[in-house]
């Protein structure tokens, strides 16, 4: 599922005409740094709206009516305590039994209907929106956007430079993991932003760690699955520990042995 949601977004911004502009920098609330981007932020909305437009008629919308205006107004309190208010935000709800969530560029935020059957409480699902409300204010979308494009040039310039075939493997290989890196620590961002985002607006952080054990307890009673020899989101354990320290500014002992290096997401061949 995620990977059409990838496809469709890289698809979509491939086909959108976007006036040329050159980089500017600007500080971002949410990262605390000052960013070089290429896209603006009316950009970024039309990117959004364009993909969002594409969900629409690609996956179907859930339509109770209730449920729809519970999340919203969930979603909504996050958004105004977030560090991107010059965006307006869509909560939609998909109907589909997926245990998954995703967000756009632009404001735009998906929660599945089968996770929210997972949890129990509004504070679980607004860490959940919380979460991609995250990717957006820190523009992670629009920062791997960037740094694909970056990439496949640095990728042209080292294989044209080596000689032999395995180099060209080895360059490929270290450049995919540099980027997935970066989509891990993208993840581990947003769950601080969340933590933060869910104590402004008077939800209970302790939220977005009872989600992560949901969605433990799911993936330990599925079917094993074949190894992969590179991860591109961060382990929930993982994610789990750095979520309990950073509510509770320390790390005990069965977090610790959670904490995960780049080194642990590559299975040697």
């Amino acid at each position: 599922m995620k990977r059409n949601i990838c496809r469709l977004f890289f698809v979509t911004v491939l086909t959108l005409l976007l006036s040329p502009t050159d980089s500017f920098c600007e500080y971002n609330l949410a990262t605390g740094e000052e960013e070089h981007l290429l896209i603006s932020t009316a950009q970024e909305i039309k990117m959004g709206e364009s993909i969002a437009a594409r969900v629409a008629e690609k996956m179907k919308l859930y339509d109770n009516y209730t449920q729809q205006e519970r999340v919203d107004q969930i979603g909504q309190r996050i958004a105004n305590v977030s560090d991107r208010k010059d965006l307006v935000y869509h909560f939609y709800i998909i109907d589909d039994e997926s245990e998954n969530a995703f967000s756009l560029p632009g404001g735009y935020v998906y929660i599945f209907r089968g996770l929210i059957e997972r949890l129990d409480t509004d504070d679980e699902i607004a860490a959940i929106l919380a979460h991609e409300v995250g990717h957006i204010c820190a523009r992670h979308s629009i920062k791997r956007l960037q740094e694909s494009i970056g990439m496949q040039a640095l990728g042209i310039l080292m294989i044209r430079g080596s000689n032999d075939a395995y180099t060209r493997v080895k360059a490929n290989q270290a450049l995919g993991h540099l980027i997935l890196s970066h989509a891990r620590s993208h993840e581990f961002e947003s769950d601080r932003l969340a933590v933060r985002y869910l104590k402004a607006a008077g939800f209970d952080e302790n939220a977005a760690v009872s989600v992560l054990d949901k969605l433990l307890k799911i993936q330990m009673n599925r079917p094993m699955q074949a190894k992969r020899y590179w991860y591109t989101h961060p382990y929930l354990a993982a994610r789990r520990s750095a979520i309990n320290k950073e509510i509770t500014g320390q790390l005990d002992f069965n977090d610790y042995i959670n904490v995960t290096t780049d080194d642990d997401y590559i299975i040697p061949r």
